[in-house]
């Protein structure tokens, strides 16, 4: 009775405004909230972001997060707290480029949840995480020994996965995106299609001796090139890093690749155009970056070993 006394003193005496707020406030925060498990609305969450029209990679992107979200939580997600999901996101280890695409995913989750009335209104505990900062930093390549090394780590059913990025230049998520019918050994050329591509734009690259040689006995007429899921991808690499004795360098094939091709074709046109970026991107990140010795040793990594083909 006294904090209601206390109140209408606050509101002027206005008993009136009072209850309207407090109805204001009942409204929009039940008592009770649907019980609905984190994955049941992960899985709403995408079919509503697919019927939507999202891109394939958008919604792709959403289900590896969200699911090692929702393993990691398995309790209403009403119950979730700011503390817990900074703990976990500490607990994850990632890059801080990963962090803050977590955190982006995770808002996107709370806000879907407050918008069906799973969560009271206003309820985003992921907004409230500690913003990331990601500071820009220096390209960094592999030196053709360290590549020699991780290819001689590799499990077999990962090596093809390392040579596309190492040797053509893919990106690692359009690595696992690639159907092995998009390679064209018998003609020499890799074409990444607008559904791999991350910019949406196809593209065509051409397949080396080197590369022709790594992926010779691990074609296949169709089928994923890498199969597993998005973590499986990610642990490979780690773990061949590891068995290699190499530090792990970001986004380090792809960048090796550009170096060295650029430094073998001085073309930025035609390397940009395998890249899939603009020649400024490849004039601004990769001039000069490698020397040809060094890119001829490279594109020699074959899987006799480094040094000139015989």
């Amino acid at each position: 009775m006294g904090d209601y006394v206390e109140s209408v003193k606050l509101l002027g005496g206005q008993r009136d405004r009072l209850i309207e707020a407090v109805r204001f406030f009942a409204e929009r925060n039940p008592a009770t909230l649907p019980t609905r498990a984190t994955r049941e609305i992960v899985e709403e969450l995408l079919a509503s972001k697919k019927a939507l029209g999202a891109s394939k990679r958008y919604v792709q992107d959403l289900e590896s997060r969200l699911s090692r979200f929702s393993s990691a939580f398995q309790v209403p997600v009403s119950t979730i707290t700011t503390a817990q999901l900074q703990q976990w996101l500490d607990g994850l280890k990632l890059s801080p480029q990963s962090i803050k695409n977590y955190r982006t995913v995770l808002h996107v989750f709370f806000e879907f949840c407050a918008a069906r009335g799973y969560v009271h209104r206003g309820f985003n505990p992921a907004a409230h995480t500690e913003a990331v900062r990601v500071r820009g930093s220096d390209v960094e390549i592999f030196v053709p020994a360290e590549f020699a090394a991780l290819l001689a780590a590799a499990p077999e059913a990962f090596r093809p996965c390392l040579v596309l990025q190492g040797l053509a230049g893919l990106r690692s998520n359009e690595v696992e995106r690639l159907d092995w019918s998009h390679i064209n050994l018998p003609e020499r050329v890799i074409v990444v299609s607008k559904g791999v591509a991350k910019t949406a734009s196809r593209r065509t690259i051409p397949i080396g001796d080197a590369l022709a040689e790594w992926l010779a006995p691990a074609v296949q007429p169709e089928g994923r090139v890498w199969p597993e899921s998005h973590d499986r991808f990610y642990s490979n690499q780690a773990s061949t890093a590891a068995a290699a004795g190499v530090k792990w360098k970001h986004n380090g094939l792809r960048h090796s690749y550009a170096s060295y091709r650029f430094a073998l074709v001085p073309d930025a046109g035609r390397v940009a155009a395998e890249l899939g970026h603009s020649p400024s991107i490849l004039h601004r990140h990769y001039r000069e970056l490698a020397k040809r010795e060094a890119a001829e040793a490279w594109f020699a990594v074959r899987p006799r070993g480094p040094g000139p083909a015989k």
